[in-house]
């Protein structure tokens, strides 16, 4: 059935008016603040220029922006529209971009004036793509300038008709797009349930909060805590359009006073790392909440976030496809190396190679269940949803917890009766129900026919003083034999070296089983990150074939 009421952006919108919060600020930019009326206001004007290019129902609306204000109205706008918005990260290669539009079939594109030529490079290569909208102030002559057709537009005030199933979003969670590329569809109610199971029940997530999330827009994450989750709370959101360098991030907490934090343990080690250079002290401590996700958290980090920033971080594990985190622990959990248990509403086990759930301590493979979980992968060939592959069960998951405020935003059970969600990445639970993280399965390796977990090196290695961070994936020797391979970011006050690489392997033979070391170390400025914040390993693979030299004694 199709209703106005299913509509996501017409949802938020109604809530907010419901709550008298029109004249509270929302989205906050720099210095620059929207109100809750302004910024539905230029939503609902977004959403007249889509319907006046002819976008409908369904049809794909990609952004290539800054996290910004033009952005938040116009990931609002499209889907008030009734039309699926595609964030794209504004990092995106040209050839990556052709990839994720011509996938999505994205018929409009909104982009930022100064990511224009990336755009620019390859769409003509483009089958689905008839419109260009372009933000900025330098838009060439003739081109469609989005910010001079959202002024001239009379505000869509009604949402566009959906059906509750209708996909909302399309995110993209792997970065290696010329292996691995996937679509992640969500529905217009995933987002409101994600606000319920998470941002309020874990949260407590409230309409005075000022919520300040350094991860992008085009991620789950950074829409989730970034623009959705705040709205639905009446809470203020701070966007930062650069890149979370640490002195704008100091910046911005200063003046905002975030009491909601949200980035990933890449950020939180750099403002570590420069706080305590600069002899800031506990420059964070106005934050009630502050959480880490997207990649492993060292657990040497964690009392070094409470000293030096005056924060306790809570870790968690999160996908793409559950559009929130479906694991969360305690700061105790983190300085254990946990990821916690699964969060109100979701149910995790471990199953081992045969599929059969395996017992406390056992490696295995991590499945999930629970409401926010897509129905389906997007369809490359014919852009449409397409069945994704599900361990079946016959229970059907409790739906007991989902609280009134957003009547009828439960998915329709049949999406996702069918039983688990098996993920890619590598668990073990301990007694006490912990969830402990040993990496992606595809970056699990065998050395001398035995399995090893590069999130397991890595985290030994990480509480050596000298390594700040690094990252372990195997490589063939010359014998076509695999080996592990480290790229270590030397911490400040030890010099990278033969010397250096010799001790972290003496090191990690002592600390791990006598096979469990690096064979290769390569010293480096920084990891290669995709936009989530994770480590991007196939780009390591690349550099490794330049870089292997023997190692002593081997």
């Amino acid at each position: 059935m199709l209703a106005p009421g299913h509509n996501l952006a017409g949802r938020i919108f109604q809530n907010a008016s419901d709550h008298d919060f029109g004249e509270r600020v929302a989205v906050r930019q720099g210095q620059t603040q929207w109100t809750y009326a302004h910024l539905i206001d230029q939503a609902q004007r977004v959403a007249t220029v889509l319907r006046e290019l002819h976008v409908g129902r369904g049809q794909r609306v990609a952004l290539l922006m800054p996290d910004s204000l033009d952005a938040a109205a116009a990931i609002l706008g499209i889907i008030h529209a009734g039309a699926v918005a595609v964030p794209l990260s504004e990092l995106t290669r040209a050839t990556d971009m052709r990839a994720y539009l011509e996938h999505a079939g994205a018929r409009v594109a909104i982009v930022h004036a100064v990511l224009a030529p990336t755009l620019d490079t390859v769409r003509g290569e483009l089958s689905h793509l008839d419109e260009v909208l372009y933000v900025g102030s330098d838009t060439p002559a003739g081109l469609l300038d989005y910010r001079t057709l959202v002024a001239a537009a009379t505000p869509m005030s009604a949402p566009a008709p959906v059906a509750l199933s209708d996909v909302a979003v399309i995110l993209y969670s792997i970065a290696d797009v010329e292996n691995d590329l996937r679509g992640v569809p969500h529905a217009h109610g995933t987002p409101l349930l994600a606000f319920e199971s998470f941002a309020c029940d874990v949260l407590g997530l409230s309409s005075d909060d000022r919520v300040f999330c350094m991860v992008r827009l085009s991620t789950t994450y950074g829409l989730g805590f970034g623009l959705f989750f705040p709205l639905a709370a009446g809470a203020q959101s701070l966007l930062l359009a650069e890149q979370p360098k640490s002195s704008k991030v100091f910046a911005a907490v200063a003046s905002f006073e975030p009491t909601v934090l949200m980035a990933a343990p890449s950020i939180y080690r750099q403002l570590v790392r420069d706080a305590d250079a600069a002899g800031r002290n506990r420059p964070l401590v106005s934050c009630r909440v502050a959480i880490a996700g997207t990649e492993g958290m060292p657990p040497k980090l964690i009392d070094k976030i409470r000293d030096i920033l005056g924060i306790d971080v809570m870790v968690g594990y999160g996908l793409t496809e559950a559009f929130q985190f479906v694991l969360l622990g305690t700061v105790e959990d983190a300085r254990q190396g946990a990821c916690g248990r699964p969060v109100s509403g979701f149910e995790a086990r471990i199953v081992d190679d045969d599929g059969s759930p395996a017992g406390p301590n056992a490696i295995g493979t991590l499945q999930i269940r629970g409401p926010t979980l897509l129905a389906t992968y997007w369809d490359t060939d014919q852009h449409t949803p397409n069945p994704m592959r599900m361990r079946m069960s016959t229970r059907e998951p409790d739906r007991d917890w989902h609280a009134e405020q957003w009547p009828g935003a439960v998915w329709p059970i049949e999406h996702w009766r069918q039983g688990w969600f098996t993920t890619r990445d590598r668990f073990m639970h301990d007694e006490g129900g912990n969830f402990y993280h040993f990496g992606r399965i595809d970056a699990l390796f065998k050395v001398a026919g035995k399995w090893i977990s590069p999130a397991e090196m890595e985290r030994a290695m990480s509480a050596h003083e000298s390594v700040w961070e690094c990252a372990v994936i195997g490589v063939e020797d010359e014998d076509g034999l695999t080996k592990p391979m480290a790229f270590v970011v030397p911490n400040v006050g030890h010099a990278p070296g033969p010397e250096l690489a010799w001790e972290l392997r003496d090191y990690l033979k002592a600390e791990l089983a006598s096979y469990k070391y690096p064979r290769w170390i390569d010293f480096v400025e920084k990891l290669p990150r995709g936009p989530h914040g994770k480590v991007l390993r196939y780009k390591l693979q690349a550099r490794s074939k330049l870089r292997i030299q023997p190692a002593r004694g081997d």
